[in-house]
C-alpha cells in the first residue's frame, strides 16, 4: 500500500514537472515572440512618424519658389498608413496595445478624407486651408506613431531610436497647437461672414 502511494506521488510529481517545464517554454517562446513582432512594429511606426514631419514641414515652396502661377503646390506626398507584415501573430502582445495599433490606419484613412474635402473648398495661390488641414492631421498622426512606438518599446524592452537636433513630441505638440489656432480662427470668420450674408437677405 506504502509503496503503491509513492508511486502516486512519483507520477504526479513527476507529470507536474513536466508540465511546468512545457508551461514555462511556451511562456518563454511567446515573450521572444512578441519581443520580436514590438521591434519589428518600433521600426514602422518610427518611419512614418518621420514621414508625418515631412508632411508638417512641407510649405508648398519648391527651393524656396512657388509655382509658375505663383501658386503653393505640396513637395511632399502623404505617406500611405504604416503596413503592417501579414506574419504578425497579433496574440502575442498586449490587447490594448493591438487594438490601438490595428485601428491606427483607419484613423489615417478618416482623416485623409478630410484633408481631401478641404482641398477642394481652399482658395489659390496659398490653399491655406488644405495646408493647414494636412499639417493638423499629421501632427496628430505622428504624435500618434510616437506614442506607439515609445509604448511598444518600454513594454518589450527596446532601445529606443535617439535623434540628435529634433524633438518629436515637442515639434508634433507645438505645430498642432500652432495650425489649431489658425483653424479656429478661420472657423470663427466664416461664421461671422455666413452671418452677414444672412443678415443682408432679411
Amino acid at each position: 500500500m506504502t509503496e503503491a502511494i509513492f508511486g502516486l506521488i512519483g507520477v504526479l510529481v513527476g507529470s507536474g514537472i513536466s508540465w511546468f517545464q512545457s508551461h514555462w517554454t511556451s511562456r518563454k517562446e511567446s515573450e521572444k515572440n512578441a519581443r520580436y513582432l514590438a521591434i519589428r512594429l518600433v521600426c514602422i511606426l518610427d518611419k512614418y512618424m518621420e514621414d508625418c514631419a515631412d508632411v508638417v514641414k512641407d510649405d508648398g515652396l519648391s527651393e524656396g519658389q512657388r509655382s509658375a502661377e505663383g501658386c503653393l503646390s505640396p513637395q511632399v506626398k502623404i505617406p500611405a498608413a504604416p503596413h503592417y507584415p501579414d506574419d504578425i501573430d497579433w496574440k502575442s502582445i498586449d490587447p490594448d496595445l493591438m487594438f490601438a495599433l490595428l485601428s491606427f490606419p483607419s484613423e489615417i484613412e478618416n482623416g485623409n478624407r478630410m484633408i481631401d474635402a478641404t482641398e477642394i473648398i481652399s482658395m489659390a495661390p496659398n490653399y491655406q486651408d488644405w495646408f493647414d488641414e494636412r499639417r493638423f492631421y499629421y501632427c496628430q498622426f505622428g504624435l500618434i506613431a510616437y506614442k506607439l512606438s515609445n509604448e511598444l518599446s518600454e513594454k518589450y524592452g527596446i532601445k529606443k531610436k535617439q535623434y540628435n537636433d529634433w524633438d518629436p513630441a515637442k515639434d508634433f505638440s507645438s505645430g498642432l497647437r500652432a495650425v489649431a489656432v489658425r483653424r479656429n480662427h478661420r472657423t470663427e470668420d466664416h461664421k461671422a461672414f455666413v452671418k452677414r450674408v444672412l443678415g443682408s437677405l432679411n
